[in-house]
């Protein structure tokens, strides 16, 4: 059965027929005199199929090419439109027919609706206030310049070219439009070319919610008169402000200390329940009906309601994982195709795209300059400045909206709009694969000065940076900082990094806990915190703790902890292995945090620490304090087979042997093929004879102390260097060992790789870490800072601590 209704277009005040009807009977292909096309149901069910599908698949098609998500999902949806697919018989006659589009045009509003929402949930306004002088002026610049030029550019030729007459009527309005930036547009641009975490993207985050406040609250203002002229009653304008500001007091004083009230009523650790997230959708949906009732846009409630959400976890957290992927990749598709479908490229007229295009260039050159001029003044690097510059021309999805309001106010023509979107895809398209090559953030970790154990002198300070994923890391990575034997002569200085990934809000966050009063904002990190300062307290002068929390995506996290070891001139980065097996907690995406270690050991600007804890032995009497110092010994052994790293591990460990509360086991494999080639005159492997001098610098250094033992152990092949590690690992608190190996060593190793599961522990740390081994206390991994990512090299020959 069909059941014919009259559909209401709101937006333009037309009535039309709805051929199909609601799907409630039984109907198929088979059927000669009923096609389940005929039905609104099945149709719509396709619409959001074809969507998705298009956009999905020009993602995957232009992803590797440099460009962005909204590049290619906007060109999904002009695929499906009327400017290619949408000219077929299919597509034109069965698919979307405009009495087919009732519901596919309802679930676009509702996806642009909660996508504003989610928008305004990841918009923190501290942010304002976080924001330095340089931010301000870029951002008010930003606003400031391109909209004086489109402008002026408009009126110019409105004056010295006789223009059509509807393109003279709208020109000015195309102008302003084009001006205009947006906040989240620069968020999204950025994560897709994974440079949130990075110094210009924290600067483009800064300076574009600075210009996008100013636009949005243009673009409010110019809709807000323009539909008060519609409504023909006097005050009409008055009314609508006073109303608008009456929804923003409720939001604020009402629905906002709600919120509140929900997240003190949330225990730590614990989920949103699903009756408050209900409530929050439930707002949402009485703001978009308020902002349509008073007579303004459907959209502005939703969008101060999600400002008004408490940014992060666990309200804004919750949010996001409830509604970020059916809204991104089931209703915006939605949103984008009904975009792509009024881009009609076949009614473009050339004389019209020219001139328009000439406005499109000088809104290019304005944001440019006025981007780039005030960071120069600001002494920044020119290319950096240019770089900026071409981030702040990007368009997105937050334009789209503005133009399709605008459309639909009247302000632009189909024309008009269809050239808009084919300049944003021309300038956005250009301006991603450009950003992503030339910008390389780890070009910041190039240091003239090798960072590392070996090359950190004995009466200077020894800089660690230890990162923690979660609390689990606490423990372990202070066992391993008691074990360094800080001294008054070589006091160590730790940089605590705690890393949460980057939920309910857009933009990233570092932040330095000066005081000792860690603000309520980072509940989660407070605890960690505390226990590295009651550490600090135990030094005794010679521990100093200095504390951070970094808030950001995983795919950008290795930024953060890179730009801090290069600020700090950090010479060791201690990092948490991804696996934990003596704890059976499937939190923190192992995964991620996984490729985080990878991505730091690929730039790190100084040696890295991989930390594998497979439970300490001792843990429940472990409580290191200088003064008075636990009994047992903690137990520490370094495995050397060979090469660079492991040369880094040694120092580590020879280090930890200064401590009389530490005891030392040095193994050193031999193999008998390498000491005959090292007796012949004609064979040369500096490896192997800085390894030699490592060893004999460790001895002498060591000699007559009880608490340092130094074995030598000779081996064939890789059967016995198993055999050796296997018999001595349980009997360990610490293994100290390089990840790559050089030599002979390697090749030795090399029928062990094979079995490999984690390259990243090197073939020995992954053999140690495996769950047939026996080894219980925990697993340093070493490996010293390459020699490539140096600029100027350090000399080759090392003494412990010292220069030679």
């Amino acid at each position: 059965m069909k059941i014919a209704r009259l559909v209401v277009d709101y937006h333009n005040g037309t009535i039309f027929y709805c051929g199909g009807g609601i799907y409630d009977g039984i109907s198929s292909i088979w059927n000669e005199d009923d096609s389940p096309f005929d039905y609104l149901y099945p149709v719509f069910s396709l619409q959001i199929v074809i969507a998705s599908f298009f956009t999905s698949f020009m993602k995957w098609l232009l992803e590797p090419l440099g460009q962005t998500s909204l590049t290619s999902h906007m060109m999904g949806g002009i695929m499906a439109g009327p400017s290619c697919f949408g000219r077929t018989d299919f597509f034109s006659t069965k698919l979307f027919l405009p009495n087919s589009m009732y519901m596919f045009d309802n679930c676009q509003y509702f996806g642009s609706m909660f996508f504003l929402f989610l928008i305004g949930v990841k918009t923190d306004l501290h942010m304002l206030t976080r924001s330095g002088k340089k931010a301000w002026l870029i951002g008010l610049c930003v606003f400031i310049v391109p909209l004086f030029f489109n402008l002026s550019a408009s009126q110019l030729l409105e004056k010295s070219i006789k223009l059509d007459d509807k393109l003279a009527d709208y020109i000015h309005n195309f102008a302003a439009l084009m001006s205009l930036s947006s906040f989240h547009v620069i968020a999204c641009f950025l994560d897709d070319l994974q440079l949130l975490s990075s110094e210009l993207g924290r600067l483009a985050m800064s300076a574009s919610m600075i210009s996008g406040i100013l636009s949005w609250c243009l673009a409010f203002v110019c809709f807000t008169i323009i539909t008060s002229l519609e409504a023909k009653r006097p005050h009409a304008l008055l009314l609508i402000i006073l109303a608008c500001c009456a929804m923003f007091l409720c939001i604020i004083f009402v629905l906002r200390p709600i919120m509140f009230w929900i997240i003190r009523n949330t225990p730590n650790d614990k989920n949103v329940k699903e009756v408050y997230v209900f409530s929050i959708f439930l707002m949402v949906l009485l703001s978009s009906l308020c902002g349509e009732v008073i007579g303004s846009h459907f959209l502005l409630g939703p969008m101060v309601l999600g400002i008004a959400v408490p940014a992060g976890p666990p309200l804004g957290a919750a949010i996001e994982e409830k509604l970020e992927f059916f809204v991104k990749y089931i209703l915006l598709p939605t949103f984008v195709v009904a975009c792509g479908f009024r881009v009609n490229i076949f009614e473009v007229n050339l004389d019209d795209f020219i001139i328009l295009e000439l406005i499109v260039v000088v809104s290019f050159i304005g944001k440019l300059l006025g981007t780039m001029l005030p960071a120069l003044y600001c002494r920044m690097p020119y290319q950096d400045a240019f770089l900026l510059g071409l981030i702040m021309n990007v368009q997105g999805i937050l334009d789209l909206m503005f133009w399709a309001c605008a459309l639909g106010l009247g302000l632009i023509t189909d024309t008009i709009y269809t050239i808009m979107v084919m300049s944003m895809l021309i300038v956005t398209g250009t301006v991603s694969p450009t950003v992503k090559y030339l910008y390389n953030p780890s070009r910041r970790y190039i240091t003239y000065k090798r960072r590392s154990i070996q090359n950190c002198k004995r009466n200077v300070e020894f800089r660690i940076l230890a990162c923690i994923y979660h609390d689990e890391n606490v423990p372990t990575i202070l066992d391993v900082l008691g074990a360094s034997h800080p001294t008054a002569y070589s006091p160590i200085c730790i940089y605590v990094l705690h890393l949460i990934q980057l939920q309910g809000r857009a933009s990233p966050l570092l932040v330095a806990h000066k005081s000792r009063k860690v603000s309520s904002q980072f509940n989660s990190s407070s605890h960690i915190i505390n226990a590295f300062k009651s550490y600090e307290k135990q030094g005794g002068g010679t521990i100093s703790v200095n504390s951070f929390t970094a808030i950001s995506p995983y795919t950008t996290m290795h930024d953060d902890i890179c730009s801090i070891a290069s600020e700090r001139r950090a010479s060791l980065i201690i990092l948490p292995f991804h696996h934990n097996p003596a704890f059976s907690s499937s939190l923190h995406l192992p995964t991620s945090i996984r490729k985080v270690n990878q991505n730091v050991l690929k730039g790190a600007p100084c040696s890295v620490g991989l930390l594998v804890d497979r439970g300490h032995p001792q843990r429940t009497q472990v409580s290191w304090n200088i003064t008075d110092k636990i009994i047992p010994a903690y137990r520490v052994a370094v495995i050397f087979l060979g090469g660079a790293d492991d040369r880094e591990a040694l120092s580590y460990g020879a280090r930890m042997g200064e401590d009389n509360n530490v005891k030392l086991t040095l193994f050193r494999f031999s193999y008998n093929n390498q000491d005959e080639k090292s007796n012949n005159p004609t064979y040369h492997d500096p490896d192997y004879s800085l390894d030699n001098d490592c060893i004999k610098d460790f001895r002498k250094y060591n000699e007559g102390l009880e608490n340092v033992v130094y074995r030598e152990e000779e081996v064939k092949d890789s059967v016995e260097i198993v055999t050796v590690i296997t018999s001595i690992e349980y009997t360990f608190d610490l293994l100290i060992v390089g990840k790559d190996h050089d030599g002979n060593s390697s090749e030795l190793l090399r029928a062990l790789e094979e079995w490999n599961d984690f390259p990243e522990l090197g073939v020995i740390g992954d053999m140690l870490s495996s769950p047939d081994s026996r080894c219980n206390g925990s697993i340093l991994v070493v490996q010293q800072q390459p020699t490539s990512d140096l600029i100027l090299d350090s000399p080759t020959k090392y003494h412990f601590g010292e220069l030679a």
